[in-house]
């Protein structure tokens, strides 16, 4: 029997899709990322490929429940 999600759980996943369409979009359009940098307390702007790298990596370390 198949698990039910949580409400939490439906709301991480939608932002995990979320993320993934903001980068495509920016992808497509050639445009770069605004991230915000916690340690320097400011912005700094990314490329697409790059959190597309980061964002996978991230995924993976992410522990499973």
């Amino acid at each position: 029997m198949k698990k039910r999600l949580t409400l939490h759980d439906k709301a991480v996943l939608a932002m995990t899709e979320a993320v993934r369409d903001v980068i495509e979009q920016h992808k497509k359009a050639k445009l770069k990322l605004a991230v915000w940098d916690w340690k320097r307390k400011k912005v700094k702007y990314i490329s697409p490929a790059t959190a597309l790298r980061n964002y996978n990596k991230a995924l993976q370390s992410k522990p499973d429940a």
